[in-house]
């Protein structure tokens, strides 16, 4: 992904072409102000020629004279690079007096005397600006048509000079717009940039908030959230401190028996007084093991990025398997395992497997590692409105009333707990369930004994299409199972199709 564009060369790149724009609009009736004021000053001088003109003529026996002196003559002749023409009419005859070019046909209609007109004319190729004007000449009131005209030069450099002016003008009002924001911007990152040197001195553990009071207002949000999120990552790191700190009080003690355990049986010589301190080392190695086996779980379950990739997995056969898993030790301990529930075929979710079974797992181990010879544990999977339920129950000794609401903390155990255990396992089903988005809970179950219920949301109809469009049922699927408990107990056949796998 190309890097962002600074901050500063993005408002100058959107600042310009707006400031631009602003100014083309400010040109233009600039250019018409000034080419019609330009076109005013000139005609007042073109007809001050006219009035000039008028003064020179004369009637004589009858006839309009005009006396020109060859000064006069030369000034009308040029002005300033200037083409000069000029016309004066009888109007009684329409007779032309004295004229130096053609100015083209007169006014159709004779003006007011004394009253200036002007218009403009196209003499060959030259554009003229033509002044003019009638006069009653001598006592008789003859009248006669002055007209005088005069090429464009003069005025259109006028015009350009007022649009350059103007041009310059817009363009240094752009430049300075531009400097002024280029220099507003500086000041306004300069607090940034103290953040950035404040953050930059600050070593890898110190995640203090960072002073958002300094920084302009539209950024004072981005740095509360980056604030709240150092804040989360301080707690993240607390708590792997905390959890470090008690996994190592944990391990600890198993640790510290082996070696003592050891030690005693270096120094016994019977066999029989060897073999019983090597039981106690196995113990404490399987208690080691089994705490070790479980922080890895955690630490698995805390992996997000492990629920992101989910695949279709079947709570029924998961069940299943994980019995099967733990038969062996519930039928040394004495302990019925078995599994409940109801017909209706597999009740399917999606999350990670591995997960899942480390979350059964946990309890199915913690059922019956609390629980005494004689009694009964049991998997159910049940189905609900708007969920699949997961649960372990047992008849165990259960759990105290003030110890319900802390059970699920890492390294917590309620007092009447007498096995041995590190207080994770129900950390562990805690963390994978919330990773699923399902909702673990402790339920009454009436009698004494515990009932933890994992409450996954149902897939919607549409998933389920898809995935059994995707798994077809193998010939030598197991049938459906009712809702009667199997168990080893209650089944002659625990390797069958129709119990448990023993």
């Amino acid at each position: 992904m190309p890097g962002s564009e600074s901050l500063r060369r993005g408002l100058i790149r959107r600042l310009v072409p707006a400031l631009a724009a602003i100014g083309l609009i400010g040109v233009i009736p600039a250019y018409v102000l000034g080419h019609r004021y330009a076109t005013l000053a000139y005609d007042r001088a073109l007809f001050d020629s006219v009035v000039a003109l008028a003064g020179q003529i004369a009637l004589r026996d009858d006839a309009l004279q005009v006396a020109l002196p060859p000064e006069a003559r030369k000034l009308l002749a040029a002005s300033d690079g200037e083409q000069i023409l000029f016309r004066v009419i009888d109007l009684r005859s329409g007779k032309v007096i004295v004229a130096n070019g053609d100015l083209g046909p007169p006014p159709e209609e004779p003006p007011v005397p004394g009253q200036p007109g002007f218009r403009d004319a196209q003499i060959g190729t030259t554009p003229f600006r033509v002044a003019y004007a009638s006069y009653l000449v001598d006592i008789e009131d003859v009248p006669a048509l002055v007209e005088v005209a005069e090429t464009l030069g003069k005025r259109n450099g006028m015009t350009r000079q007022i649009l350059s002016a103007t041009l310059l003008l817009v363009t240094m009002i752009i430049a300075v717009a531009v400097l002024l924001v280029w220099q507003g911007v500086g000041r306004a990152l300069a607090p940034l940039q103290l953040l950035e040197a404040e953050a930059a001195q600050r070593s890898g553990t110190n995640l203090t908030p960072l002073n958002a009071d300094a920084a302009p207002e539209e950024v004072r949000g981005l740095i509360t959230s980056i604030n709240r999120m150092m804040g989360r990552v301080s707690d993240s790191i607390d708590s792997q401190r905390r959890f470090i700190a008690n996994a190592a009080h944990q391990l600890r003690t198993p640790i510290s028996g082996l070696r003592l355990q050891a030690q005693l049986a270096l120094k016994k010589e019977p066999p029989s007084a060897v073999r019983a301190h090597v039981r106690d080392i196995d113990e404490s190695a399987a208690r080691a093991g089994h705490l070790i086996e479980q922080m890895l779980s955690l630490s698995r379950a805390e992996a997000r990025e492990l629920i992101e990739t989910g695949e279709r997995v079947d709570l029924t056969e998961l069940a299943y398997s994980i019995i099967e898993r733990y038969l062996p030790r519930a039928l040394d301990s004495g302990i019925d395992l078995g599994y409940e529930g109801v017909a209706g075929g597999v009740h399917h979710i999606t999350g990670n497997e591995v997960l899942l079974r480390e979350l059964l797992a946990n309890l199915v181990d913690n059922a019956i590692r609390y629980g005494r010879a004689g009694e009964r544990v049991t998997v159910s999977v049940l189905k609900e409105k708007d969920a699949i339920v997961l649960c372990v129950t047992d008849d165990g000794p259960g759990i105290p009333t003030d110890d319900r609401e802390r059970v699920f903390q890492r390294f917590h155990r309620a007092d009447s707990s007498g096995a041995d255990g590190a207080g994770l396992g129900l950390a562990i089903v805690k963390e994978i369930a919330d990773r699923h988005e399902a909702k673990v809970s402790l339920e009454p179950t009436g009698r004494p004994g515990c009932r933890f219920c994992v409450r996954f949301r149902r897939p919607a109809s549409s998933d389920l299409e898809r995935s059994s469009e995707q798994v077809q049922p193998a010939s030598d699927e197991k049938p459906e199972r009712s809702g009667q408990r199997v168990s080893s107990e209650t089944s002659s056949h625990p390797a069958g199709a129709g119990s448990v796998a023993g």
